[in-house]
């Protein structure tokens, strides 16, 4: 009787589990499949589907993660509301899902539209005082113009002092976090006229206004809009700069938390990724702090064999970012006798370190114009050298390239014999070693030309270049006039650039007449 009890009790204790239930009535959708999508950060990916009965969908669910949603009917159409509500109710028409939407259920999306019916309340009037102040002359309707930019800053503080009273209100509610986040920190009246002051105020302050506790908030948009706008536009994108702040922002964040993992993954991906040279020691930065080694990373969501190749791209990068000494290398010349020693044997203000290949088609025409430019900078007096590392295996063509375009720098590479025997010349011989050897490790070239500037204690200065960056580098160095090769790389890269838009332009033309 006893267990009896206790089952009916489970039972009873499951049932009364609530359940989520969302339901949305679609004037004129009809009977076809509707389907639910959650942000994670700016994006929207499939969370579930359901099917519409006279235009009612209506999805159910044990568990849905809180945050930002869209609804997607066919067209395709969709409209946001905010999950946090187990039980949703909301009546729209696809003409205009934001003007007629009705919350019949729901105090989180009640709030949300309302907000959305005041600001889209405000738009027009907004506009109006645009558009008028577009017609009129600065010179002779200053009178005008001014009252206008009064009566646009009266509606600014309008709508502002109306998101916080909303926010203030409903500051334990999901939506009430998602407008407060919007809202950004208010300067001192006392250093409102100091741009220095006011900038570090308010980049110490940015975060004031997230919950950073509340996983739910990296399923919106304004949450990575945020994190986008710091990392990318108020910061100074130096590595040490990026590094110092995203550390300082991670630590407000519990570790294995859904915020844990956005924003450490959101840092580490972009700088990763990114094309601003420099910034792959962001890269190296995070993955030693928060994921390597694998077996004490903070990681969690990231599997081990995924992980070891993270690791592993790390410690490739590591020796290789800007301000530090490159790796050395022993090489033979074109002779394959005379070993040069690319820290003692060079011995210039500048080395400019380049990795390429013979039968590489890009290094075919970046080669001539470093060679051009070598020449012109050696006219003006600067103190350059090129170390020119050949990467093809089994091939002599690079020494007929040499000859043919007169590339008379130090020409070197890891010639057949010693990439066969490496034991013969580290060993036996000693003019060499297994870092030089696996040169194409020691700098990860997997893909050529890769042009590194090195300064007279063989620390990177910048890589990644082409022969035009290189040049330009150069000439603030060396408070050099623009030469005439920068001129004339110039003037081909524009020209390259006005071809290719008048491309894609025709490409476009001709999708639109099809």
């Amino acid at each position: 009787m006893k267990h009896l009890i206790l089952l009916v009790l489970v039972g009873l204790g499951l049932s009364m589990q609530a359940q989520y239930k969302l339901k949305f009535k679609i004037e004129g959708l009809g009977d076809t499949t509707v389907y639910l999508a959650k942000y994670l950060g700016n994006r929207l990916y499939y969370a579930d589907t359901t099917e519409s009965k006279n235009g009612v969908a209506i999805f159910k669910k044990d568990h849905y993660d809180g945050g930002v949603y869209a609804v997607v009917v066919p067209g395709p159409k969709y409209f946001e509301f905010i999950m946090a509500d187990k039980d949703v109710e909301i009546q729209t028409n696809p003409d205009n899902f934001i003007k007629h939407m009705k919350v019949i259920k729901s105090k989180e999306n009640k709030v949300f539209y309302d907000y959305i019916h005041f600001i889209n309340l405000k738009k027009p009037e907004a506009k109006k005082i645009a558009e008028a102040k577009t017609k009129l002359d600065p010179k002779k309707d200053k009178k005008k113009i001014k009252e206008l930019e009064e009566k646009g800053k009266s509606l600014d503080l309008e709508v502002k002092s109306y998101q916080k009273k909303l926010a203030k209100e409903n500051k334990d509610l999901l939506v009430g976090k998602i407008l407060n986040m919007s809202i950004d920190p208010e300067i001192p009246t006392n250093i409102k006229e100091n741009d220095t002051l006011r900038y570090k105020y308010y980049k110490e302050h940015y975060w004031d206004n997230i919950d950073l506790s509340d996983d739910r908030l990296v399923r919106s948009p304004i949450f990575h809009n945020k994190l986008e706008f710091y990392f990318k536009k108020m910061l100074l994108q130096h590595p040490d700069t990026i590094c110092d702040n995203a550390h300082k922002l991670i630590s407000k964040i519990q570790e294995g938390t859904d915020m844990f993992k956005y924003v450490v993954h959101y840092i580490t991906y972009n700088y990763e990724t990114s094309k601003i040279m420099g910034m792959d020691g962001v890269f190296v930065c995070m993955a030693d702090t928060y994921y390597c080694p694998p077996e004490k990373t903070k990681a969690f969501w990231i599997d081990s064999a995924k992980l070891v190749e993270l690791c592993e791209r790390k410690d490739a990068l590591k020796p290789l970012l800007i301000g530090k000494v490159a790796p050395n290398l022993r090489l033979a010349d074109t002779t394959e006798k005379h070993w040069v020693n690319l820290h003692k044997d060079v011995n210039s203000k500048y080395t400019v370190l380049v990795f390429w290949a013979d039968d590489c088609g890009h290094c075919k025409k970046e080669m001539p114009k470093i060679k051009e430019l070598y020449d012109e900078l050696k006219s003006k007096g600067v103190d350059v050298e090129v170390y020119a590392v050949n990467t093809a295996l089994e091939t002599t063509g690079w020494k007929k390239f040499v000859k043919e375009h007169n590339l008379n720098w130090i020409n070197v590479s890891d010639f057949p014999d010693a990439n066969k025997h490496p034991e013969k010349y580290i060993y036996e011989q000693q003019v060499t070693d297994l870092q030089s050897l696996n040169f194409r490790k020691t700098y990860d070239i997997f893909s050529t030309p890769q042009i590194y500037l090195l300064d007279k204690d063989k620390v990177i200065i910048a890589k990644k270049l082409d022969a035009l960056n290189l040049a330009k580098i150069l000439e603030i160095k060396e408070g050099l006039d623009e030469m005439e090769f920068t001129k004339k790389e110039t003037k081909a890269k524009e020209e390259e650039e006005r071809k290719r838009k008048e491309r894609e332009a025709k490409q476009k033309d001709e999708k639109v007449k099809q």
